[in-house]
């Protein structure tokens, strides 16, 4: 994205900068050089607000062409309509300006002497000026929306994705550890205080990236505010599957009817999304706790895998379930 100015200021005294370069070359005796100087000047700032502003307008997000999983976060974090707006003002003042430099270099053209070329650049200068104070509350909007937008995760919405959810501690890091091929990268995610953490494997000679969630979809939905809510709706779009941990033991320190309250809020996140179960720490889960999982789930337990993630025990069987359900939906 073009940087935008942060306010009309910066951008008018960038323009009297580069109007006042332009007009350091040359000898100011003569009418005619002094024109061409004014003319020079009017120029230079005009090439420079039009330039600037049009960068800024195209170099932006157009929304109706973002993936849906980029167009629900950035819909966080605009007004879509006030975003439309200004993205058009900067874009049509670009011109304006354009415009504006034509008829002041006209006059400037025509003018008869020194002082009345200066009194053309000046003129132009004034409207400059009136314009893009006008334009303010877009430029500071624009700007504040850039510093968002900078901030989304570097997540492919194209790529084949494996979404790990659970509660906390249940071993989310330890199965991303245990399928990645290399060290998973930590990027922040909009709205929240938390991370995702993003690794990479190879599945069916595809490259598949798994995500991490702590923070996001380790607790029920209704505790969490509505700008969250939608945030965190935008990984329904990612293309893939969502592996679920459960910790049978509760020795993550939540208990099972928790994590269960997890498991439905995202069911009814992902909708008809695949959703894979799996038991962790089967190491150091008894019987009966495994007993209780199954019995909870009900229908659902036919999918439930149990794994250990920290010994990789049973990892390389999940790795087949989600190679076949990654590759299942995908075609589907």
């Amino acid at each position: 994205m073009e940087p935008a100015p942060s306010s009309w200021v910066d951008l008018f005294n960038a323009a009297l900068r580069r109007a006042a370069r332009a007009g350091a070359r040359g000898s100011r005796t003569r009418a005619e050089t002094v024109k061409r100087v004014e003319a020079a000047r009017v120029k230079a700032a005009a090439d420079y607000v039009s330039e600037k502003l049009k960068r800024v307008a195209l170099s932006m997000p157009f929304l109706d062409s973002l993936h849906p999983f980029y167009r629900e976060l950035v819909s966080t974090m605009v007004d879509e309509d006030r975003y439309r707006v200004c993205l058009s003002r900067l874009y049509s003042v670009s011109k304006i300006v354009k415009r504006v430099a034509r008829e002041s270099l006209s006059a400037i053209a025509a003018s008869s002497d020194a002082k009345s070329a200066a009194r053309a650049r000046r003129a132009f200068m004034g409207r400059l000026r009136s314009i893009l104070e006008d334009l303010d509350e877009c430029l500071r909007l624009v700007r504040a929306w850039q510093v968002e937008i900078a901030k989304l995760p570097s997540i492919d919405p194209y790529a084949l994705s494996i979404v790990i959810a659970g509660a906390p501690n249940v071993g989310k890091s330890s199965l991303l550890r245990a399928i990645s091929r290399a060290k998973p990268e930590v990027r922040p995610y909009p709205f929240t205080t938390m991370n995702v953490i993003v690794g990479h494997l190879e599945l069916a000679g595809q490259k598949v990236q798994a995500v991490d969630t702590p923070g996001l979809l380790d607790r029920p939905l209704s505790e969490k505010g509505l700008v969250e809510r939608r945030a965190i709706a935008a990984l329904k779009h990612l293309r893939g599957v969502t592996v679920f941990i459960f910790d049978p033991t509760t020795t993550c320190g939540f208990p099972l009817d928790y994590q269960l309250a997890v498991y439905g809020s995202v069911r009814e996140l992902l909708g008809e999304n695949p959703i894979i179960p799996v038991a962790n720490k089967v190491d150091a889960t008894k019987p009966e706790q495994a007993s209780e999982l199954v019995k909870a789930l009900g229908r659902e337990s036919r999918n439930l895998v149990f794994i250990s993630a920290l010994y990789s025990v049973n990892v390389d069987y999940l790795l087949g379930c989600i190679e076949k359900t990654l590759f299942s939906h995908a075609s589907s």
